[in-house]
């Protein structure tokens, strides 16, 4: 599908606009705690926004998830921690599975907060993962669905593990609450008229600044190829060969395979084995022949 060019023309279901918005300097912290605190009903403290984040693949091969907006709310006493982590996605291509999808996407966010040697599982800050389509998962026509895991013999019984999934129906009429839906029809049509409160009109006053910024407007396309392309580098061997292009370029520079793993935020078990094959490729370090050097049983 080919990507509308004009930054006047998209709302803020589309990916690269909303990333834009979260992502910008002057604006996105604002932008990114007003919605949540309207999706989820409740104050949202301080935040940091990552937009686009991608993580990688636990080693060759493996796929690796791209984080369109994540959101890292702060423990009141401590910046440095998170308490709340939000994954907000939204999506207008129903191309289905996605209960599996946020079961990957949810692990794969989690892994990133406890480091070697945490034994405190405590510390995990609380994960929701925010599901916002114009098309209805489920079918039942309801605004929001939250998902918890649970008990099935005990349906009351508080499992506590700190996760939601919440998926939002841009259409729904049922559930949810006035502010909810407002905000919802918003994110849908992203102009001037659907501003109906206080909330959406705060939201339109930060969408309105992103679009007339002359560097914004410039960078739009510009973006959402970036985005496309390394999309397609996420595929199984079109990240890996990424992958030992970066290897490569590292090792030129003199760098080690810990430095290496640590600038590209990579294994090191899998950087050593790449970087032990790439060694034999001297000094020209061809990535695709290194890749067919890995796999000779593919070849």
């Amino acid at each position: 599908m080919k990507r509308i060019k004009n930054i006047d023309d998209v709302d803020l279901m589309d990916d690269v606009f909303m990333n834009l918005v979260a992502s910008d300097p002057d604006v996105g912290e604002d932008f990114c705690r007003i919605l949540l605190s309207v999706l989820l009903q409740r104050k949202i403290g301080k935040v940091s926004v990552h937009a686009q984040r991608y993580i990688h693949g636990s080693g060759i091969g493996m796929r690796g998830v791209r984080l369109d907006v994540e959101v890292m709310e702060s423990d009141p006493g401590d910046d440095t921690r998170a308490v709340n982590v939000y994954d907000i996605e939204p999506h207008t291509q129903n191309e289905g599975h996605f209960e599996r999808s946020l079961r990957f996407r949810q692990a794969k966010i989690d892994s990133r907060y406890m480091k070697t040697g945490d034994k405190d599982f405590s510390l995990l800050p609380d994960l929701y993962v925010i599901f916002i389509s114009d098309f209805d998962v489920f079918g039942n026509d309801y605004m929001l669905y939250t998902i918890h895991n649970k008990c099935e013999e005990i349906p009351d019984l508080d499992y506590g593990d700190g996760l939601t999934f919440l998926y939002f129906y841009t259409k729904g009429q049922k559930g949810g609450s006035d502010s909810i839906r407002n905000m919802l029809k918003y994110l849908q049509n992203s102009r001037n008229n659907s501003a109906v409160d206080d909330a959406t009109k705060e939201v339109d006053r930060y969408v309105t600044n992103v679009r007339r910024d002359p560097e914004i407007r410039g960078n739009y396309m510009t973006l959402g190829d970036r985005i496309d392309w390394e999309k397609k580098l996420s595929r199984e061997e079109g990240f890996e060969l990424h992958l030992i292009s970066g290897i490569c370029k590292k090792i030129k520079r003199g760098k080690s395979v810990s430095e290496i793993a640590e600038d590209l935020d990579e294994d090191e078990a899998t950087v050593s084995t790449i970087y032990e094959m790439a060694l034999k490729f001297a000094p020209d370090y061809d990535p695709e022949e290194i890749q067919m050097a890995l796999h000779p049983e593919e070849d």
